[in-house]
């Protein structure tokens, strides 16, 4: 979900306005997904470091996160669509907590598909706090219960797409992102469309994924 605030800049608006308009479309294209069976999707909202600007426009991302959450969960709930907040929000106000909790809690029983926000997420934080996890229930620390203890617990992304140019993961799970195929994009995040989607779709099931193995 990369290249709001760019975007704002090349149409003479704020960062705010950028904001906006991303979050506007994180629910549009996580339909476009599960109408192309793509069951489970990850929007990159906030990462960790992203927490260290400015507190107005972080308490404004947040306050974004809260209208949306309210604004879909009927929605989420007519699609029997699990919602799951994944990184560390215990910065956030109790109210904004509490529509997240509420949301989550309501949606909880559902499998068929999923829909993640990661706020204040990073995968660094992600393996650390699995391992802080596995230290206090005194559990040894392997890859199967490492990952069981992510926030996606054992949930690894086929693939991430990473629109706004930039060629890099920055800090976005990094332990589940091992076999994950990675596109990048230069279109802005409030630009990305279904036909995107469609077309990374298309792209990805021509791929031959072998794991390491040889056929």
């Amino acid at each position: 979900m990369d290249g709001n605030g760019r975007w704002a800049d090349r149409h003479g608006k704020t960062r705010q306005f950028g904001h906006e308009q991303g979050s506007s479309n994180v629910y549009d294209i996580f339909l476009s997904c599960i109408e192309l069976d793509i069951n489970t999707v990850t929007f990159f909202a906030m990462s960790s470091e992203n927490m260290n600007r400015s507190k107005e426009e972080t308490e404004f991302i947040s306050i974004l996160l809260d209208d949306s959450i309210k604004k879909h969960l009927p929605d989420l709930l007519d699609n029997q669509v699990k919602f799951k907040v994944i990184g560390d929000i215990s910065h956030l106000p109790k109210n904004i907590r509490d529509t997240i909790d509420y949301a989550e809690s309501a949606t909880s029983k559902f499998t068929k598909y999923k829909l993640n926000i990661a706020y204040n997420y990073g995968g660094q934080w992600d393996v650390v706090n699995s391992i802080n996890i596995l230290m206090r229930k005194k559990l040894a620390i392997s890859y199967e219960n490492l990952s069981k203890y992510l926030s996606t617990g054992s949930d690894f992304p086929d693939m991430i797409v990473r629109t706004g140019g930039y060629k890099r993961l920055s800090n976005f799970m990094l332990w589940q992102a091992a076999y994950s195929e990675l596109i990048f994009l230069d279109v802005l995040w409030p630009e990305f469309c279904s036909d995107d989607v469609s077309n990374i779709l298309n792209n990805y099931k021509s791929i031959k994924r072998k794991f390491g193995k040889v056929e």
